[in-house]
């Protein structure tokens, strides 16, 4: 759904996808059509740092900042996503860098995935989840990333200059 000025409106699934069992964990998460929370503070810390914060990041926070993402029950292993771009992300103004310089695109901060991975998330939405010696792509888009994330799957491992490694 696009608002008036042709972006995403918040609390339309163009976000999240529309499958149920990614919306349950949304919802089992705490949200709710139409959430929405302040990031000022978010945006003051990681500007004061040298961030490049995109459009999308800056959705994705008000909508689902915050929020731990579990997975469904049944999903083995188990995963999650918490989105707390300053939490996950603060001290990592080079990898922001390292990312921007080896896929040509600026990664805004976006949480932590299981726990380990630091989080990024490109304008078009592709997600990148980055840990010692291995970057994993866990969507091509935010809702891609969702379902990664609820439902499993194999992520696409990449390295530098976005070749895919398997």
């Amino acid at each position: 759904m696009l608002d008036k000025g042709g972006s995403m409106a918040l609390g339309s699934n163009a976000l999240w996808g529309s499958e149920p069992k990614v919306r349950d964990s949304l919802e089992a998460a705490g949200w709710r059509c139409g959430r929405r929370v302040e990031i000022s503070h978010w945006v003051d810390l990681l500007g004061v740092r040298g961030f490049k914060l995109n459009a999308m990041a800056l959705r994705i926070w008000e909508e689902f900042g915050g929020l731990e993402i579990l997975s469904s029950p049944v999903r083995d292993p188990q995963s999650s996503l918490h989105i707390d771009p300053v939490d996950a992300c603060i001290d990592a103004g080079s990898e922001s860098q390292r990312l921007a310089d080896a896929y040509d695109v600026d990664f805004s901060p976006l949480g932590m995935w299981s726990i380990q991975y630091r989080t990024w998330i490109a304008e078009s939405g592709r997600v990148l989840a980055v840990g010692p010696g291995i970057i994993w792509e866990l969507g091509k888009s935010f809702p891609d990333a969702l379902h990664f994330v609820v439902n499993g799957g194999r992520p696409d491992r990449v390295v530098s200059g976005g070749r895919r490694t398997d």
